[in-house]
């Protein structure tokens, strides 16, 4: 890997760090300076710089070989393992264990320093402690919230004639990659017959999942995700709020970045809540005075409502199967830079609407501020959120392009110049 000598990246050298993912290293890499490159290219009879300004300007550039160079090297990697560990507790709410079970969680990690390649501390932040208070600590004091809650009414005997025990979950490994969820999913299902060779559905053992990941940061309305999981859930949360008095809004889409997806492909109906991304996610500054605790604590009670309903009911709820979202895509993987936060929370909105962007930032200082819908990008329009990962893959690093929003009911084009995240 060259970065050539037309690149704007900060670093000339990929660095080698700790890497979270659990992967094989079949492929080795080696990151080398532009003057080995350019060296490289040159014994083979080809100009590195001449090579990287074809492909920055749009130019498909064939494959080639470097005949006569031989490279050699010692690789050395080291594998790190450790175990990861879920806190679980069950309310019983019978004489006996029941059969089906309502399970209410959130994930308990974070990112400690910053090192697991997630962050987005800026350069001066990277190193300090990431604290996580709304990711998801906010979460976890959500789920224990809910547990006294429950474990009160069970013991002033407000829960009788329940049919279903609640299990409390404390997920592990959650930005590794969901690892602490599924591993329970996965030791739940071993206790199931197959089908056929087929994983058979959880539910009824499992009647419904409630997850929280980042509730504390209420602003204009929290967001239930996952409501088209089950036809039952809408009417269900409509009944309940009416005592909390929540400014909602209510998400089919229930393949989402967040436990309750390993739930929801098993068969389990899921209803995650979230109160929206922000500019402090995955830094340093995600800390508990930005928090908005009554917020929180009102979200805690609706799901504890819903929970309990759920314990109760003579039936499990109905599960739905719905189609994932076309186009999807992951905004970690782009190395461009527009400085945008998208509210991934807007789904009913045609284009990605903005909750803020990020100080002297690409989209700052374009013009670009927090309520703009970003409706085309670079000529291409947008539908949705994967839409705009996928523009943001056909933009140039320092090539300036074009921008178009919704703002105050009127169209505004914007001239953006991208930058690099590295």
């Amino acid at each position: 890997v060259v970065t050539g000598p037309t690149a704007t990246a900060k670093q000339r050298l990929v660095p080698l760090r700790f890497d979270a993912a659990v992967a094989g290293t079949g492929i080795p890499a080696i990151s080398v300076s532009d003057e080995i490159g350019a060296e490289i290219f040159a014994r083979a009879g080809h100009d590195l710089q001449a090579a990287q300004a074809a492909l920055d300007g749009g130019k498909a550039v064939a494959g080639f070989a470097l005949p006569g160079t031989l490279i050699g090297g010692h690789l050395s990697l080291n594998l790190e393992t450790a175990t990861g560990r879920n806190v679980v507790g069950r309310l019983q709410v019978g004489g006996a264990p029941s059969d089906q079970v309502v399970v209410v969680g959130a994930h308990v990690d974070h990112l400690g320093r910053g090192d697991g390649g997630d962050s987005l501390a800026k350069p001066e932040e990277r190193g300090q402690i990431h604290p996580g208070a709304d990711d998801n600590a906010s979460g976890v004091a959500g789920l224990l919230e809910i547990a006294q809650a429950l474990a009160d009414r069970q013991r002033n005997g407000r829960l009788d004639g329940a049919r279903r025990d609640v299990v409390f979950a404390a997920w592990s490994g959650e930005e590794l990659g969901l690892y602490g969820s599924t591993h329970w999913v996965k030791a739940a299902l071993r206790d199931l017959p197959s089908d056929g060779g087929e994983a058979p559905s959880l539910q009824p053992k499992v009647a419904a999942y409630l997850n929280m990941d980042m509730i504390g940061r209420l602003r204009q309305h929290a967001v239930l995700q996952g409501v088209a999981s089950s036809g039952g859930w809408r009417k269900a949360i409509e009944r309940r709020n009416v005592a909390v008095g929540l400014p909602l809004k209510l998400v089919n889409d229930a393949y989402l970045p967040t436990d309750a997806t390993v739930f929801y492909l098993r068969g389990v109906p899921i209803v995650s809540a979230f109160t929206g991304v922000h500019g402090d996610y995955h830094t340093p500054r995600d800390t508990a005075d930005h928090l908005n605790y009554e917020g929180a604590a009102k979200i805690a009670r609706l799901l504890a409502l819903i929970t309990e309903d759920v314990a109760k009911a003579d039936a499990a709820p109905g599960y739905v199967k719905v189609a994932p979202p076309k186009n999807r895509g992951s905004r970690r993987t782009s190395r461009v830079y527009l400085g945008t936060i998208p509210e991934y929370a807007s789904a009913d909105v045609k284009g990605v609407k903005l909750s803020g962007v990020s100080n002297e930032g690409p989209a700052e200082k374009a013009g670009l501020k927090s309520g703009d819908v970003i409706v085309e990008l670079a000529g291409r329009k947008l539908e949705n959120i994967y839409d705009y990962v996928k523009a943001l893959d056909s933009l140039t690093i320092g090539r300036a392009t074009t921008v178009v929003v919704e703002r105050d009911g009127r169209r505004v084009s914007l001239p953006i110049t991208p930058g690099s995240r590295d």
